[in-house]
């Protein structure tokens, strides 16, 4: 297999130390490539974005790789070793690397695989053409399958052979193609692709909720999420999984303010796509399996919109008091989009939820206690009474 004509330009994560060092041990062993960069790392780098993992695709079987690494410092933590994968750390730095595989056998969800040395029949078990490209430790990018850089350069996401045959492999490779064409593609997306995946929709009842939440959640954070969800509707894929009466209709608008406020936040395009509708709130909730963190900034979000609209002062600030700085910045994007809150007043808006010191409300139990009141659900009730009074007047001492 010989590099083809292109390099890899960003070289900074490709000549740390420990890197290198890693893909030294292992191809120093004989004078074939055994090791070689693989999937995000190349295609990230080669299209100018972050790499933020480094995985390695190798010829020597799991067991060997570890003692190879192991031998030389390197942490091994057998991740899946089952299915060729180890992970190597040194010096802070995780190495996710893969024994060359072809699969025996897959049912969808869990494949049976048989390791190789072949660098072709690796890649043609892999999903998208763009993943298949390899990269050496000097630069030098691989191309197996000779056209998986022409698609990258295209940004065009492509099924490895037949789209068809690629699903029925793993079914969770329909949200994968939807979230790749979001986050990588450029114009329309592929046909056959789009075909398979409305064939094969309902496979995706056989995915566990963990696995469809996160493609689902890396969909609705892109900038174009409003436009692959609503391919996603058009081809029936979320349909599929119920969410039948959600809606992307000001979500595009909501995604433009975020990005010029730089206030990107998923809790609120969640919410936009509920349609503003806390019954669609609670089906969300069953349909997706979403962190605690998540849920409650939308709840907050939705008794924030019940609220006078955030277009005074003092609306923020009850607001941040109530439920906090990141639900009010959320709620006055959702408020911007159904022009609740003027776009002029948004910046004095956003500087109130950065900058103002929250105070406490400064009267507690025991000060009404002192002042002859007996313990019970009177006092309670009457130092709410006196926060909300102290909350109306502007937070003013005085009100206590």
């Amino acid at each position: 297999m010989q590099p083809i004509q292109a390099d890899i330009k960003s070289r900074a994560w490709l000549e740390d130390k420990t890197t290198q060092h890693l893909m030294q041990i292992l191809n120093d062993q004989g004078t074939r490539i055994n090791a070689l960069f693989v999937g995000g790392c190349v295609r990230n780098v080669l299209i100018g974005k972050d790499v933020e993992d480094i995985d390695i695709a190798c010829v020597f079987a799991p067991h060997k790789t570890a003692e190879l690494l192991s031998s030389q410092g390197f942490k091994i933590i057998p991740t899946g070793i089952d299915h060729g994968t180890i992970t190597a750390i040194k010096d802070k730095k995780s190495y996710e690397i893969t024994t060359l595989r072809k699969d025996v056998q897959t049912d969808g969800r869990h494949a049976v695989v048989e390791f190789s040395e072949d660098w072709q029949e690796d890649a043609r078990r892999r999903d998208f053409t763009m993943n298949t490209l390899l990269a050496d430790q000097e630069g030098h990018i691989y191309d197996p399958l000779n056209i998986g850089y022409k698609h990258l350069q295209q940004r065009k996401i492509i099924f490895v052979g037949e789209p068809e045959k690629r699903i029925e492999e793993d079914h969770l490779r329909i949200m994968r193609f939807f979230r790749f064409h979001a986050l990588y593609g450029v114009g329309e997306a592929d046909g056959a692709a789009l075909k398979a995946c409305q064939i094969a929709a309902d496979k995706l009842m056989n995915i566990s909720k963990e696995r469809i939440t996160a493609e689902f959640t890396k969909i609705i954070s892109s900038g174009n999420a409003a436009d692959i969800l609503n391919l996603m509707w058009t081809h029936n894929v979320l349909t599929t999984l119920r969410f039948d009466s959600f809606k992307t209709q000001n979500l595009k608008h909501l995604i433009t303010f975020q990005e010029n406020y730089g206030l990107e936040f998923i809790s609120s395009r969640l919410y936009m796509i509920c349609g503003l509708d806390r019954e669609n709130l609670s089906r969300l909730n069953e349909i997706l399996l979403l962190p605690k963190v998540l849920i409650k900034d939308m709840i907050a979000i939705d008794h924030i919109l019940s609220l006078p609209a955030l277009k005074t002062e003092q609306a923020v600030k009850e607001s941040i008091y109530r439920y906090g700085r990141v639900p009010t910045a959320q709620a006055l994007m959702i408020e911007l989009v159904q022009d609740r809150v003027m776009n002029g007043y948004a910046p004095q808006a956003i500087s109130i939820i950065q900058k103002w010191d929250v105070p406490n409300f400064p009267l507690s139990g025991q000060d009404l206690i002192e002042q002859g009141m007996s313990p019970g659900p009177a006092l309670g009730k009457e130092l709410a009474r006196r926060e909300e009074k102290w909350i109306a007047s502007g937070f003013s001492s005085e009100a206590v």
